[in-house]
């Protein structure tokens, strides 16, 4: 039997114990571990669409024409 690991949380984890890091060195831990919580489902989300796009290009939206 093969047992797999999944990396699916482990951003999210990551932006958690940062967000308290930096809530404790500031005294605002609640301010922190908020922002903590949304910085690592960003990172999770981003990392997702990501691996989602095989083409892996950079799309930048041209504005304006000449």
């Amino acid at each position: 039997m093969k047992i797999e690991k999944s990396g699916k949380g482990v951003k999210l984890g990551i932006g958690i114990i940062l967000g308290a890091i930096v809530g404790y060195l500031t005294s605002n831990i609640q301010l922190w571990f908020v922002l903590g919580i949304a910085l690592g489902s960003a990172l999770e989300y981003g990392a997702k669409k990501f691996i989602k796009n095989k083409n892996h290009s950079l799309h930048i939206p041209l504005f304006f024409k000449h």
